[in-house]
């Protein structure tokens, strides 16, 4: 073929192309049967393989044309070819590529992917041992990708940030403090405070949320594979996501600090022996609404609240409460006596709640706003399994009729 004839097929191929930006299919006009013209795959053998991974210019075409199609079938390829052509869709379209295998002819294509995986059978070991998953059987891919794949990536996004945000909420309270304090080397918080917040006080909640938080079950991951594509364009570890919880912490430690600090200002806070509030006592009250805090924020960013999520919080709260109170009967122990002057106090009892209200209040009423006004797709599903719109979360579909694709503007109105 001629340039000029290759480049008439790519343009054909654009036009009839059925796919938007995003990697998503909806009728481009008429009916939805009459729109949709799959591009089923494009073949390509090992020799004519060698030739267009020879020539840049041959590179650049295949990488525009091969997202077109809903499939690239490289045959007769060698061990090298295959590596090839997952380094060249790698870096030439800057996605994340899976290569699976399952013999050694495969080692170098799942060692250049960003992910390998290897199906273990009678071709050896040595793709099992290269790979970063095994599986064994092809079909359990769906499994790894469509429920574990989704799930983990749901998992560690909101477990990293919800670490930023504790910290963040944490560091922040001592910086309100130096203001009042010339910003001088005073510690506010007691130093057993601070070797025990991250350990723990606040490790329960987000070990739980990183390690089997899910939006659904297994079942309803399966019917509706389209919110994989969630992980895929990455909508829910963006940057603005990792400002906006910076943010919320920030607002967080002003809102707890600036509370106790209205109650106490101009006032000598004392117990019923005279003993007058002091740096620990000051930092204990903060101290306690930021373990709230941080552990029902993690609460709110938590798809499901099993018994596990419940406990975890819970036991946050009462191991930090439980360790004030038996370090403030400890003699000669800097807490000492910390349990019986603040916590007798109606600015601890009255403090400590309001705080932590004002504090989760913009976050819970942004979060009812979304789910109402803007919900994602795995909100909706979530709605239609707990609504058991349809029963349950099952989707009975006639194999035999067509394929039916939403328009952008009725996508979500279909779903409810």
């Amino acid at each position: 073929m001629s340039p000029a004839e290759v480049q008439q097929s790519i343009e054909y191929l654009r036009r009839h192309s059925s796919l938007t930006e995003d990697g998503q299919q909806y009728a481009q006009g008429g009916s939805s049967a009459e729109a949709y013209q799959p591009l089923n795959a494009l073949v390509i053998d090992g020799a004519a393989l060698s030739v267009v991974m020879g020539d840049p210019e041959c590179r650049a075409l295949m990488l525009e044309i091969a997202p077109l199609f809903k499939s690239v079938i490289c045959c007769r390829a060698s061990p090298l070819q295959k590596a090839e052509v997952v380094k060249l869709i790698k870096d030439g379209l800057d996605l994340v590529t899976l290569a699976i295998g399952d013999g050694a002819n495969d080692v170098s294509m799942i060692q250049t992917a960003d992910i390998g995986v290897a199906i273990s059978g009678e071709e050896g070991l040595q793709a099992a041992m290269a790979s970063d998953y095994t599986v064994g059987r092809f079909h359990f891919l769906q499994n790894l990708l469509l429920v574990h794949g989704l799930f983990d990536y749901l998992r560690m996004s909101e477990m990293i940030l919800s670490f930023f945000y504790k910290n963040v909420i944490w560091a922040m309270v001592p910086f309100w403090y130096s203001i009042y304090c010339a910003f001088s080397a005073n510690v506010f918080y007691d130093l057993s405070y601070i070797q025990l917040y991250n350990v723990v006080f606040t490790v329960a909640p987000v070990v739980i949320l990183g390690c089997v938080d899910k939006p659904f079950n297994y079942k309803t991951a399966m019917t509706y594979v389209a919110v994989y594509s969630d992980g895929i364009h990455n909508r829910y570890f963006r940057w603005w996501r990792y400002y906006l919880y910076v943010i919320d912490g920030i607002y967080q430690s002003m809102v707890i600090f600036f509370t106790f600090y209205i109650f106490t200002y101009q006032s000598d806070m004392q117990n019923e022996n005279g003993r007058t509030w002091g740096r620990s006592d000051i930092s204990t009250g903060p101290t306690v609404a930021v373990v709230i805090a941080a552990s029902l924020c993690v609460g709110f960013n938590a798809w499901q609240w099993n018994w596990l999520m419940i406990v975890a919080i819970i036991l946050s709260i009462v191991v930090c409460i439980a360790y004030i109170s038996i370090s403030s009967a400890v003699r000669y122990y800097s807490l000492e006596g910390v349990a019986t002057s603040v916590m007798s106090t109606i600015v601890f009892w009255f403090g400590v709640p309001i705080s932590v209200v004002v504090a989760l209040l913009p976050r819970y009423c942004v979060r009812c706003w979304q789910k109402m006004n803007m919900p994602r797709d795995l909100d909706i599903i979530r709605e239609i399994k707990v609504l058991h719109r349809p029963w349950y979360g099952q989707v009975f579909v006639d194999p035999d009729s067509p394929p039916e694709f939403l328009d952008k503007d009725d996508k979500h109105a279909k779903l409810k």
